[in-house]
C-alpha cells in the first residue's frame, strides 16, 4: 500500500522539476521503504523470504549502471564546478528510482501485487485524463480571461506611477512571482503564447509531452489487459464492458488533445504488437521479430551518422518541420558530447554545456535533448548510456520471443481479492494526503489542488466499479508492449530525469521481465532454497544502505533546498510586495548560506543588483537630460554617479558570487558584463570597457546563436571605437572591426530569427537601427 502511496504522490507534481529538488521529500521515502522492506526480508529469512525477493538479473544490473553513472558525473560537475545542486538532486532522485524498481520488482513475482499495481497506474491515468479534458475545456478560458485582466491592471499601475500605483503593480508583481509568470523578455513572449494561442493538457505537470506520455503508456496496458482476456476467451459482462469504454474514451481524447505525436506513435506501435502477439500467427511473429531488428539497426546506423557528421544541417532543413527542432536538438546535442564523451556533462548540466552548440535555427534553450538515449549518455556519461541500452535491449529481445514465451498468468482467470482489494484504493487516497501535507508543510495553498484532486479520485471511482473484488491479471506480453510504447514517445520528448515518467517505464518494463530474466526462475528458487543465513547477509546490507542513503538526502539534499526555498519565497515577497531590497537581499543570502550549492538564490542576489544599478543608470540619465535648471540637474547627476560608484563593487561581487557556484551557466558573466558597461559608460572609464568587452566575448564564446549578445557585443565595442575624447588608436581600430563582425552577426542572426518565425527572439527597433549604423561606418 505504501508503494502505491508513494507511486500516485510521484504523479501529483510537475516532475520537469526535479532538479530543483521539489521531490526530494519522496526520495526518502522511497529509500525508507526500501529499508522496511529488506528488514522484513531479513527477519522472515527462509523460503518464503527468498519468494519475495526478485532475482538480480540483466535490467537490475541496467538500472545499477544508470544510477551509478549518475554518481560518477556528478563528481566530475563537483571538480569543474558546474551546477552541483542540481546534479546532487538527480542522483537522489535516481538512486530512490532504483530503490523502487527492486521494490516494484519483489511486488510484481505476486501476481495478484502485479495487477494492483497495473490497476493503480490505470486509475491514476483515467484521473489524469479526466483532469486534463477539464483543462482543455474550461482551464485555459479561465485562465487566459485571468492573466489579461491581471496585465492590463499591471499596465495601468506602472504607467500610472506614484504611491498607489505602486503599491497596486507590487501586489500584482507578487501575484505573478508566486505562480513563476515571467514578467518580461522571451520568458514572458513563450508564456503568454502557450496560454493564449494553445490549449493542451499538462495535467499536474509542465508539458503536454510529459502528460501524453503517461497516457499513452497507460492506454497501452489497458489495451494490453483487455486483449489478454479476449485470447482466453472471456466474455465481459455488460457493466464491466460500459467502463472499459469509458476510461478508453478518456484517455484516448485526452491523449489526442495533447497533440503529441510522438506519443500518438507509441501507443499505435504498442496497440499493434499487442494485436500481433496476441494473434499468434507465425507470419505475425516473424514480422514482429525482423520489424525489431530492423528498428534497432536503423536507430544504430542514424545515430552513428549523426555523431561523425553525417547527419548534416542541409540534411535537417530539407525533413518535415514538425521533425527539424528535433533533430537540430539531436544533432547540438551530439556535438557537445564529442567533448566530453565519456563522463557526459553531469545531471542538470545540459542547458549550460549545449548552448554553446545550439543551432541558429532554433530559439528554444532546452533544459533536455528530448531523448532519452542522449539524455541517459548526457547525464552519466557511458554508464549511464550503456544501461539504458542493456534496458531497451532487454525489453526488445524479449518482445522478439514473447509469443513464443509462457506468458505470465495469460491463462490465469480473473483474481479474486475481496480482502486485499481495499488496499488499492487506500493506497491511492494516501498518495493524494501525502501530497497535499506536503504543500501544506511548504506553507502552499492546497486549494488550487482541489480540482486535481478531485478529478484524479475519477480514476479510483472507475476502478471501484469493478465490483470490488475481481481484479484482471497482467502478463508480461502487456507489460512490453506498454514500456515500448513509452520508450517511442521518449525518443522525441524529454523524460530520463523526470522520476514519474521513468518509473512508469521501468514498472513496465519489469513486468515484462520479472519471471523471464536470467537463470534465476521461481522454479529454481523452489527447488533450491537458500538458507536463512544467505538471506539474512543478502537483505541486511541493503536495509543500511538504504537508511545510510535516506541519512545523506536529509542532511544534503531536503533539508538545504527546503530552507532555501523558504528563504528565497521571504526574499520575493519583500521585493515585489513590500518593495524592500534590503530584506530581499538578506533573505536571498540566507538562502545561499543555507545551501552552499543552491544556484538560484545567487542568481536571485545578482538579478537584484544589477536591476538596482540599471535602475540608478536611468536616474541619471533623467537628470542629464533635465535642461530647465542645469546647476541642479547636474548636482543631482553627480549624487547619482557617486551613488553608482558605491554600488557597483556589490554588484560585479554578486555576478562572481553567482559564477562560483555555476561556472558553465553563462548568467553570471552576463550579469558582470552588464555591470561592467554601466560603470564604464557613467564613469567614463576605459579599462572597465575593455573588461566588460572581455565578459562579453565570453558570453558570445559559450552562447553563439543568441542575437542579444551579439549585438550587446557590438555595441560595447562600438563605444571603444568612437571615444572621442582619446581619439584614432589600434585599439579602437580593432574595436571597430570587432563591432561590425559583431553586428553583421546579429543582423545574420536576426534574419533567421524572422524566417523562421523566432518572435521572442527579435531585436527591438533601436538596436536593429544601432546594428544597421555600426555596418553603414
Amino acid at each position: 500500500m505504501m508503494a502505491i502511496a508513494i507511486l500516485t504522490a510521484e504523479f501529483l507534481w510537475p516532475v520537469e522539476d526535479a532538479a530543483s529538488g521539489r521531490g526530494l521529500h519522496l526520495v526518502v521515502l522511497w529509500l525508507m521503504l526500501g529499508m522496511l522492506h529488506a528488514l522484513a526480508r531479513w527477519r522472515s529469512a527462509g523460503i518464503e523470504s527468498e519468494r519475495r525477493r526478485a532475482p538480480c538479473g540483466l535490467m537490475d544490473w541496467s538500472i545499477l549502471l544508470i544510477a551509478v553513472g549518475h554518481v560518477v558525473s556528478t563528481a566530475v560537475v563537483f571538480q569543474v564546478e558546474g551546477d552541483r545542486r542540481s546534479a546532487l538532486n538527480l542522483t537522489f532522485e535516481w538512486l530512490a528510482i532504483f530503490t523502487a524498481w527492486r521494490l516494484f520488482r519483489c511486488l510484481s513475482l505476486d501476481r495478484l501485487q502485479a495487477s494492483r499495481i497495473v490497476s493503480a497506474l490505470v486509475a491514476i491515468g483515467v484521473g489524469l485524463s479526466a483532469f486534463g479534458i477539464w483543462q482543455h475545456h474550461f482551464f485555459y478560458a479561465e485562465q487566459s480571461s485571468w492573466y489579461l485582466s491581471k496585465r492590463a491592471e499591471l499596465d495601468g499601475a506602472l504607467a500610472a506611477g506614484g504611491g498607489s500605483g505602486s503599491v497596486d503593480a507590487s501586489s500584482i508583481i507578487a501575484e505573478f512571482q508566486q505562480a513563476d509568470i515571467p514578467l518580461e523578455g522571451s520568458d514572458r513572449i513563450l508564456w503568454e503564447n502557450r496560454l493564449l494561442s494553445s490549449s493542451e493538457p499538462f495535467g499536474t505537470f509542465s508539458l503536454a509531452n510529459t502528460l501524453a506520455g503517461v497516457l499513452a503508456t497507460v492506454l497501452t496496458l489497458l489495451a494490453g489487459q483487455v486483449t489478454a482476456d479476449w485470447s482466453r476467451g472471456r466474455r465481459p459482462s455488460v457493466v464491466e464492458l460500459m467502463l472499459l469504454a469509458v476510461q478508453l474514451a478518456l484517455l484516448a481524447y485526452c491523449l489526442v488533445l495533447t497533440k503529441s505525436r510522438s506519443a500518438w506513435l507509441g501507443a499505435m506501435v504498442g496497440s499493434m504488437v499487442l494485436m500481433l502477439i496476441r494473434s499468434r500467427a507465425s507470419v505475425a511473429v516473424k514480422g514482429l521479430r525482423w520489424g525489431i531488428a530492423a528498428a534497432s539497426l536503423a536507430g544504430i546506423v542514424a545515430g552513428t551518422a549523426a555523431f561523425f557528421g553525417a547527419l548534416d544541417k542541409e540534411v535537417i532543413l530539407e525533413s518535415p518541420r514538425s521533425l527539424q527542432f528535433r533533430l537540430l536538438y539531436w544533432t547540438g546535442t551530439l556535438q557537445m558530447l564529442k567533448e566530453q564523451p565519456l563522463l557526459g556533462v553531469g545531471p542538470g548540466n545540459f542547458r549550460q554545456m549545449y548552448l554553446k552548440h545550439k543551432a541558429n535555427e532554433s530559439s528554444e534553450e532546452i533544459k533536455d535533448p528530448h531523448n532519452f538515449l542522449l539524455e541517459s549518455w548526457s547525464a552519466g556519461g557511458l554508464l549511464g548510456l550503456s544501461g539504458m541500452m542493456l534496458f531497451v535491449g532487454g525489453v526488445l529481445r524479449r518482445l522478439g520471443t514473447a509469443a513464443n514465451a509462457d506468458l505470465m498468468n495469460v491463462q490465469s482467470p480473473i483474481l479474486n481479492a475481496r480482502r486485499s482489494w481495499k488496499l488499492l484504493p487506500a493506497g491511492l487516497l494516501m498518495g493524494f494526503a501525502l501530497q497535499a501535507g506536503w504543500q501544506w508543510i511548504q506553507g502552499h495553498s492546497i486549494l488550487p489542488d482541489q480540482m486535481s484532486s478531485l478529478l484524479l479520485l475519477l480514476g479510483v471511482a472507475f476502478v471501484l466499479l469493478k465490483g470490488g473484488t475481481n481484479i484482471r491479471p497482467v502478463d508480461s506480453v502487456t507489460g512490453l508492449a506498454a514500456a515500448l510504447a513509452l520508450m517511442i514517445h521518449l525518443l522525441a520528448a524529454g523524460g530520463f530525469e523526470m522520476p514519474a515518467i521513468m518509473l512508469l517505464l521501468l514498472i513496465c518494463g519489469g513486468l515484462g521481465v520479472s519471471h523471464q530474466e536470467g537463470s534465476s526462475s521461481p522454479a529454481e528458487v523452489r527447488s533450491s532454497p537458500p538458507t536463512e543465513q544467505s538471506v539474512h547477509w543478502a537483505s541486511l546490507p541493503a536495509a543500511i544502505t538504504c537508511l545510510s542513503l535516506a541519512v545523506i538526502v536529509l542532511n544534503f539534499g531536503l533539508s538545504p533546498v527546503y530552507t532555501a526555498e523558504r528563504d528565497v519565497s521571504i526574499g520575493d515577497d519583500a521585493m515585489y510586495r513590500q518593495r524592500n531590497p534590503q530584506s530581499a537581499q538578506a533573505a536571498y543570502r540566507q538562502a545561499a548560506e543555507n545551501d552552499p550549492f543552491g544556484v538560484f538564490s545567487r542568481q536571485r542576489i545578482a538579478e537584484l543588483e544589477t536591476y538596482r544599478l540599471s535602475e540608478q543608470e536611468q536616474v541619471l540619465t533623467l537628470f542629464m537630460a533635465d535642461t530647465n535648471n542645469r546647476q541642479l540637474a547636474e548636482e543631482a547627476a553627480e549624487a547619482n554617479r557617486q551613488a553608482i560608484r558605491e554600488m557597483l563593487p556589490k554588484a560585479i561581487e554578486a555576478s562572481d558570487f553567482m559564477i562560483l557556484a555555476d561556472r558553465r551557466n553563462i548568467f553570471g558573466y552576463r550579469s558582470k558584463a552588464v555591470c561592467l558597461s554601466i560603470g564604464a559608460r557613467v564613469l567614463n572609464d576605459p579599462e572597465m570597457l575593455k573588461e566588460a568587452i572581455a565578459e562579453q566575448q565570453r558570453v558570445v564564446n559559450m552562447y553563439p546563436s543568441s542575437v542579444e549578445n551579439w549585438s550587446e557585443l557590438a555595441t560595447l565595442c562600438n563605444l571603444v571605437s568612437h571615444d572621442p575624447e582619446r581619439g584614432p588608436s589600434e585599439t579602437g581600430d580593432a574595436a571597430s572591426e570587432l563591432a561590425r563582425q559583431a553586428a553583421e552577426k546579429a543582423l545574420e542572426l536576426e534574419e533567421i530569427n524572422r524566417q523562421w518565425g523566432h518572435q521572442d527572439r527579435y531585436l527591438t527597433k533601436e538596436r536593429f537601427e544601432a546594428m544597421t549604423e555600426i555596418l553603414s561606418r
